[in-house]
């Protein structure tokens, strides 16, 4: 069977490896009498929504107590924090602007207020056309992407050279979170992930003396703090990034990620408690309730199948980004015994 899987690189990014809506809406002829439905179910058979740690995690809110075991109810209470009044800074009160005062307009006194504009009008005096002066001011990071008590800063490389910052991570190779970075890179050492560190270098040509590549689940010490990478879940290469201060202080920037009761088995998690939670996530909220990966990639390769067998020229197109969407090519690839052609 001759099926060709193309990967189309599109501009739209959002910050989960499956957090698209795979829900679409199906050619009316596939969804007919006696056809199979290609919804994934949200409740069991009873009406009532299936038991797991997602569901709780999106159900719970800001308050995580009922995400702790039976037997530490009612001792433990977690509650989200504000973390200007944790680290002792004041909330930045907004600023009241007001109006600029109206220009005073010069009143022409001929008739013909066209005679009366002068060649010249809107140009200096070398005949060049004025323009405004540009901003050359750096932008500030904010707050969020530093690490209080370290010299680090997370997925800001957009801001340039930051004051006090000696270390730069990254979480994973998506543009809203390495943007700002180019071979021209030269404001300190880059940490991240091995695979993200050859895709730095390979595909934006960082000059590598910058790039400080890290193994997964492996602690190293930086500027006399602990840190240790693990695996996020969400593209090749992206990963949770744990901090353990001299002072015993836990940080744990997530990047982006995708929620996952495996993650409750990482060792460091569970033997260390995390002070402050730096939660990098669009999709936090109850509202949002996505099927697991594997029933994704089960309804892609069903739906894949069943259009071939009803035309088997059929183009099969994956929308994709850079990276992110390679389980999906090779799940489609896996079932149909088809071969995968990359094309750079």
């Amino acid at each position: 069977m001759g099926v060709e899987i193309v990967a189309d690189d599109g501009a739209d990014h959002d910050n989960s490896c499956f957090d698209d809506e795979w829900r679409p809406a199906l050619d009316n002829e596939l969804i007919d009498e006696g056809r199979e439905s290609y919804e994934i179910r949200e409740e069991d058979e009873d009406g009532e929504e299936e038991d797991s740690f997602s569901a709780d995690f999106y159900r719970c809110g800001t308050d995580w107590s009922c995400l702790l075991p039976a037997h530490e109810e009612g001792k433990k209470k977690l509650k989200q924090a504000n973390l200007l009044s944790m680290w002792g800074l004041k909330e930045p009160k907004p600023q009241v602007l007001s109006p600029p005062p109206p220009k005073r307009l010069k009143t022409l006194s001929v008739i013909n207020p066209r005679e009366s504009v002068s060649p010249n009008f809107g140009k200096s005096k070398n005949n060049s056309t004025v323009t405004p002066p540009s901003s050359n001011r750096p932008r500030i990071c904010p707050f969020y992407k530093r690490i209080p008590g370290t010299p680090f800063a997370v997925d800001a490389f957009r801001y340039g050279s930051i004051q006090g910052c000696s270390a730069y991570f990254l979480t994973h190779f998506h543009f809203d979170h390495y943007g700002g970075l180019t071979k021209g890179w030269s404001h300190g050492l880059i940490y991240c992930t091995r695979l993200t560190a050859r895709l730095l270098t390979l595909c934006l040509s960082v000059n590598s003396s910058y790039v400080h590549p890290l193994d997964l689940n492996t602690e190293y010490v930086i500027g006399g703090v602990s840190v240790t990478l693990l695996e996020a879940l969400h593209c090749p290469g992206a990963a949770l990034i744990h901090f353990r201060l001299p002072t015993g202080l836990c940080y744990l920037h997530t990047g982006d990620f995708r929620a996952s009761k495996c993650m409750q088995s990482y060792a460091l998690l569970l033997k260390q408690k995390v002070n402050v939670l730096y939660l990098d996530t669009t999709y936090c909220n109850p509202k949002y309730n996505f099927p697991s990966k594997e029933d994704v990639l089960d309804y892609v390769v069903r739906v894949t199948k069943d259009f071939l067998k009803r035309q088997p020229k059929t183009l099969v197109v994956v929308g994709a980004y850079s990276i992110g969407k390679e389980c999906v090519y090779l799940a489609i690839s896996k079932a149909l015994g088809a071969g995968l052609t990359l094309r750079v």
